[in-house]
């Protein structure tokens, strides 16, 4: 079934980044920018209008899913419109061709918790204070810890960083221990929010700051196909040009 999705955003660059992050990582066969248009909207008790540009995606129902993860991840909306029509006809050779672009990333279902309950280093918009922390992990997280991970690099990405091995660098972020009886829930959501848009979850040691003390974590790297940007030379996502 091939469904077409749509969002906004209020700077051309950001959709044309929200486009490209999207075709990269195949969650779509192609995806086109129209604008500037006019909104108006409800927001706190007043009625707004603002000027954006609209991002209509062509994709299959069943990458969807990841489609709206990179969405969520990427925009920095509190809540961006993701509205998605499922395509009633469709030429036949059209509908082969979405089917062939979007088929390269691997499925996630039947993904379940492992019994190994590390926490998780995050680096990048899940980190406290990014957009996207209180917007998925919020409720769930027990404690919060600056570390640092040695032996790898931070890239910039399309509205969100990617870390690769590399000798000598280093990467800051933050320790994530989640909540008692929050472990399977949290670990299923990151995967799905991860993985269908070019990571890969591996246990690695990363230095806890206070004490020093080597911890064993869950880190999401990016996968051999990610669509690295530029290496951010500081290693902090926060401290980015």
């Amino acid at each position: 079934m091939i469904v077409t999705v749509r969002t906004t955003t209020d700077a051309r660059a950001k959709a044309e980044a929200l486009a490209r992050g999207a075709v990269e990582a195949r969650l779509a066969a192609c995806a086109q920018i129209s604008g500037p248009v006019t909104s108006l909207y409800h927001w706190q008790g007043a009625i707004e209008t603002t000027e954006e540009w609209e991002v209509v995606f062509k994709t299959t129902e069943a990458r969807y899913p990841g489609l709206e993860s990179h969405l969520l991840a990427a925009h920095d909306y509190e809540t961006p419109e993701i509205l998605a029509t499922r395509v009633t006809r469709v030429s036949e050779g059209y509908a082969r061709w979405v089917e062939r672009e979007t088929e390269a990333a691997p499925s996630i279902e039947g993904l379940a918790p492992v019994d190994d309950e590390r926490p998780f280093f995050v680096y990048g918009t899940l980190r406290p204070g990014a957009y996207n922390h209180d917007r998925f992990l919020a409720g769930r997280i027990g404690t919060e810890a600056d570390a640092v991970l040695h032996g790898a690099v931070l890239h910039d990405g399309p509205g969100y960083p990617y870390v690769v091995p590399a000798d000598g660098g280093q990467v800051v972020g933050t320790l994530l221990t989640p909540s008692p009886g929050s472990y399977g829930e949290l670990f299923g959501l990151l995967d799905r929010l991860e993985l269908p848009v070019g990571y890969e979850r591996v246990a690695m040691d990363v230095v806890r700051v206070r004490d020093g003390a080597r911890v064993s974590a869950w880190v999401f790297l990016a996968a051999p196909d990610a669509p690295l940007g530029p290496v951010i030379e500081s290693g902090d996502w926060f401290s980015r040009p």
